[in-house]
């Protein structure tokens, strides 16, 4: 059987530190925006090369030292458990707190469907304090293709909430190939929940944190052989449901999954396509920018390439012959050079 762990979203905000400091800690690509948020007088912003986005933001009024942060989920999409509970540290040692923490669980092994679930919810099987849910149909608009049924726990604006979805689908809906069975089971935690599970995850190993949140989850629900009928006590008390005891026991097993954020040059492609194209026009014809300017930051960002960039551009050929090319191209001398295959 097959189960993953992911983090999510990660937002907190730190009293007093550096914009520098923040950047170093959670790494990417940050560019200054032109106005702030949130109160904010300064922000920059980052953007993942297949999804994702970053803001950090500092200046406020109020608190001109305070330092806020906030992570999409495909931005962490290739972060490690020690770098997750490095900023968590980081966090704390500052005296901040979170806003936001998600965790996502994922079962690859097919034990239940969404549906199945929903079912159990329905039949009276659920021991939770959560007072609605909702099962929700997918269709994307554009191709008329299923993405999956979505089961939602809560509400958005409380400070937990639970999505348990037919991921499979939505990668499929996305053109994406799947194997096999895929529902994640995924935690929303705000304000002093995400607090809680920060600290948690600030100090426990990644075993401990994982029975930690699973433990956490089922706080929140629990499925057991029960009806809505029975004595309040005896529903807590009831045994497990046979799929719910074998899923969240392989839930504390999971392995934490560490996905690289780009596979080919086609995902860059796409995501250049879809969300770079609009400005890098604009750019391109503005009068205070233009074409000139354009290839000028090009080159300049040559510069700062790192391994991934380099994996990237080897694409299975030989790193050393690839790096030898890089490094005697001028990208000066034309883009068209740098694809040469040998040096002169």
């Amino acid at each position: 059987m097959s189960w993953t762990c992911s983090l999510g979203w990660l937002r907190f905000t730190v009293p007093q530190a550096t914009v520098e400091e923040a950047m170093t800690l959670v790494g990417g690509d940050w560019v200054a925006d032109e106005k702030g948020f949130l109160g904010y007088g300064r922000s920059w912003i980052c953007r993942g090369q297949t999804g994702g986005y970053g803001r950090i933001g500092t200046g406020a009024k109020r608190a001109p030292q305070e330092v806020h942060v906030d992570l999409s989920q495909e931005l962490l999409s290739g972060w490690t458990y020690e770098q997750f509970q490095a900023v968590a540290q980081w966090v704390f040692a500052k005296d901040g707190h979170f806003g936001r923490l998600d965790v996502a669980l994922d079962d690859r092994s097919g034990i239940i469907e969404v549906e199945a679930v929903y079912a159990a919810v329905v039949a009276g099987h659920c021991v939770s304090h959560f007072r609605k849910s909702q099962l929700i149909a997918g269709l994307d608009l554009g191709s008329g293709a299923d993405t999956g049924k979505t089961l939602c726990m809560g509400s958005r604006h409380s400070d937990t909430y639970v999505r348990i979805y037919d991921k499979a689908a939505q990668q499929q809906s996305k053109g994406i190939v799947v194997e096999g069975p895929w529902v994640r089971w995924e935690m929303e935690w705000k304000d002093e929940r995400a607090q809680a599970v920060g600290l948690a995850l600030s100090v426990l190993d990644q075993d401990r944190f994982q029975s930690y949140i699973v433990g956490v989850f089922r706080t929140a629900l629990d499925f057991r052989d029960c009806t809505r009928e029975d004595d309040p006590k005896d529903r807590y008390h009831a045994p497990l449901l046979s799929w719910w005891k074998t899923l969240t026991e392989g839930m504390q097993r999971a392995k934490l999954e560490v996905v690289k954020a780009v596979k080919q040059i086609e995902d860059v492609k796409q995501w250049a396509a879809k969300s770079l194209s609009p400005m890098l026009g604009l750019l391109c014809v503005h009068p205070e920018a233009g074409e000139r300017w354009l290839v000028s930051i090009i080159i300049e960002g040559v510069e700062r390439w790192r391994a991934k960039h380099y994996a990237l551009l080897a694409k299975g050929q030989d790193a050393q012959q690839v790096l030898k090319r890089v490094r005697w191209w001028k990208p000066t001398d034309g883009f068209a050079a740098g694809c040469a295959s040998t040096a002169p």
